[in-house]
Formats: structure tokens, sequence, C-alpha cells
């Protein structure tokens, strides 16, 4: 199968440390393939460090006893690949983090294999960090993690090998989807020399590069050493400046695939940025699920869970009561999104001025030209009649009957039309 025709990831985040034991994550699988998502990411369960983050990796080839207890690693893959083939039964494939820019700062290759890390001046393996306009000095460092030197390392070829026999051991376990963690830390020599070898195990196997605060160059190079889908920034959009439609357009024309999500485990829950506005929370889905080749939700996002989730703190009694249920709904957008290639795939986006400041029109373009759908979406929370006659005519599209020519949109409503 070729990167190009690879059906479109709805994907569905099960956080495991909100579940815990690997024996209850098959009712979410349930759940999800009901709500018609097709994957389903898993973030990391290695065996971590001291700090307890989940993005802090003591041991990559021993599970976690929170969600493999009593046993032994072979135990733990063999248990892990049963819930993959029962996964898969019910139509989701299974989508793994992988972690391979950083390590725990107390992973015995610190000690083994120092000379896999970078150093300070001083010596001292580094710890990576970001830059973060809250933190004193505009930086935060993140003390429990020590960074890998994938690019100079001394010792590269063992360091890569050592990659390779990771996505080999979750291959092992059937594995098909490699959700790659900081990726464009990453040389893409190194993946295009995984994604190469995972492809000559399994034809059928993506991977999906987080790409978040990349340059559009950073994108372009990971899509190219063969990453199937990039995340994208559409989660920020205001729904009115240039920056997301041109980055989007720039994106399309290079054949980078991309994923769009409403919120995710590093952002705060919609229900809480919203105050619970139910209809508004429904437009960022739409929004999130039609606009570009993928969606992905967090678990609990169908129900309006409020606790953000934490990569040490969340445990399952941080699994809360649903404040309202979004199934129905999430189920009918993504079918909508199967039922439409052009919803299914990036396409060229064209904000259209409609005289109307609270009624944003899209129209979404096949790279082509071709094929085009006009989405209409009402920003404000009252309901709007939006005279679409002039309108279509105005951008060439075919003229709607009589009874057509008035769209009624509900507070933060949607239409969506193919011209």
């Amino acid at each position: 199968m070729s990167r190009s025709d690879r059906p479109a990831p709805l994907i569905y985040n099960l956080f495991p440390p909100l579940v815990g034991d690997v024996e209850k994550w098959l009712p979410h699988i349930d759940r999800a393939a009901d709500m018609s998502f097709n994957w389903c990411f898993i973030n990391p369960i290695h065996l971590v460090g001291a700090s307890g983050s989940l993005y802090a990796v003591r041991d990559y080839f021993s599970l976690s006893p929170v969600f493999f207890p009593n046993a032994d690693p072979p135990a733990q893959r063999a248990r892990f690949k049963r819930f993959v083939q029962e996964a898969r039964a019910r139509g989701v494939e299974i989508m793994v983090d992988l972690v391979i820019n950083h390590t725990a700062y107390d992973n015995p290759l610190t000690r083994d294999h120092r000379d896999w890390y970078k150093l300070n001046p001083d010596g001292k393996i580094r710890s990576p960090g970001c830059k973060d306009d809250q933190a004193p000095g505009g930086w935060t460092t993140w003390g429990d993690l020590s960074e890998i030197d994938n690019q100079n390392s001394p010792d590269r070829k063992n360091l890569w090998e050592y990659w390779w026999k990771l996505v080999e051991m979750f291959l092992d376990c059937e594995v098909r989807g490699f959700r790659c963690d900081a990726a464009y830390q990453i040389p893409n020599d190194l993946w295009k020399m995984i994604i190469d070898r995972a492809r000559q195990r399994d034809s059928e196997v993506c991977f999906f590069a987080e790409t978040l605060g990349c340059t559009l160059d950073q994108v372009v190079g990971l899509s190219n050493a063969g990453h199937d889908f990039v995340f994208n920034s559409g989660k920020w959009w205001d729904y009115q400046a240039d920056w997301f439609i041109q980055q989007n357009n720039e994106m399309t024309k290079k054949n980078c695939r991309s994923i769009c999500f409403p919120e995710s485990h590093d952002t705060d829950r919609l229900v809480n940025e919203w105050r619970g506005d139910v209809d508004r929370i429904k437009q960022h889905y739409l929004f999130a699920a039609l606009i570009t080749s993928g969606v992905l939700a967090p678990l609990g996002f169908e129900y309006g869970f409020k606790k953000k989730l934490h990569v040490v703190k969340t445990l399952p009694h941080d699994y809360e009561g649903a404040t309202y249920d979004l199934t129905d709904f999430l189920r009918q957008t993504n079918r909508l999104k199967k039922q439409y290639p052009l919803l299914s795939q990036d396409g060229i986006l064209e904000n259209v001025p409609n005289g109307r400041g609270r009624v944003l029109t899209l129209i979404k373009k096949e790279r082509d030209g071709n094929g085009r759908m006009l989405m209409v979406f009402n920003r404000s929370g009252d309901e709007l009649s939006f005279g679409v006659g002039d309108f279509l005519k105005n951008i060439g599209a075919r003229p709607l009957a009589a009874q057509q020519k008035e769209l009624k949109l509900q507070r933060y409503g949607f239409a969506l039309m193919q011209l």
C-alpha cells in the first residue's frame, strides 16, 4: 500500500494511566470502534524512571507493571500482543509512542552507554528543554530526562541498532503504528532507516510524526523520510488569522498529510476552555475532523472529562463521570468523513469573504483543483440565517434550488456542501 493510499487515521487516544491494567483496555476499544475510530494511540507503556513520567523511560524492553502486573518481560509482551490482536479484530489498529530523543535520567544506558548522550560543557549529560515564555529565562528544562545524541554519537551505529530493536519488539507484538515523539529532533536518516526496515517487515505499518513547533522545512523533511502523517497546529487556530491557511496549503502542496485534534494529552480539556459549551465543543471536533486527513481525540473527550491528562499524576481514580455524551455525534462525524473522499485528505483551503463577520466560509479543494467542498461555520453563539445564493454564484458554484438558498445555522453550527 502506498503512503497516499493509506486510509485517513481516525485516532482515539487511550491514555493508559487513566485506565490501568491492560485487561481493562478492551471496553474502551469497543467504544472507539463503535464511534468509527480506526486507530487507538497508546502513550508510552515502558518501565519508567524515578520521576514517574510516561516519557521518562528507564527500560525500553520492560513494560510497566502498572499496566502489565505480575509478569516478566516476555509475558508482558505476550499480553500486549493479545490486546493488539483483539483490537484489530474490532477494526482498530494500535499505535504506540516511540520516544527515542531522550531517556529517564536514571536509565542504565546513561551509565553503560554514556557516549550515546549529549553532554554539557562540564561533562554532565544534558537534559532537554524547550522555549517557554512563562518560565524564568523563557526556557523550561526537563531535569528528569537525559538527551540522546542520535546525530553525532561516536557509537551511532550501535545506538541506531538499539532503536531498531525497540521498533522490532513492537512489530513482533503486531503493532502497525508508531507516534514518533519529538520527531523533528531525530535525524531524518535514522527515521528513514527505521521506516524502511519496518515496511520490509509489514508493508501496512504507519509512522506519525509529532511536529508541533516545527518549521515547514522540518515537516517536509520528516515526510520525505517516510512518515505517513504529521500533526498540525489547527487546535490553536482562531478561525480568522491567515497563518493556518498558509501553513496548511504549503504542507498540502508538498504532499504532507496531517492530523488535527480539538485537544490532546498535552493540552487542557476543551470542556474547560469553553466552559462546557457543547455546541462550541462539537464545532471544534467537526473542524478538526473534516479540515485535514486525520483527527485525534483523547479518552474522555466524548464525555466531557474535565481533568487534564498528566503524564505523572493521572491515575485510574481520576476517571470521571460523564458531563455529557458525544458518542453518537463523534460516530456520525467520523462516518461523514469516510463518506466523502475529500474530507479524508488534505486539500487546498480558501477562506472566502462572505460579508458576514460571524460566519467562516472555507472552500476545501483537491490538490489538482477538481473536487471542491464548501464548509460554513457559524462562529457566533446566536442562530443565523446565511444567504448562499449570490455567494455560490460568486465562487463559481452551481445554483441551488430556491428553497436551498438560505442556510439556517444553529449557534456554533456547521454546514457542508459539495460544489
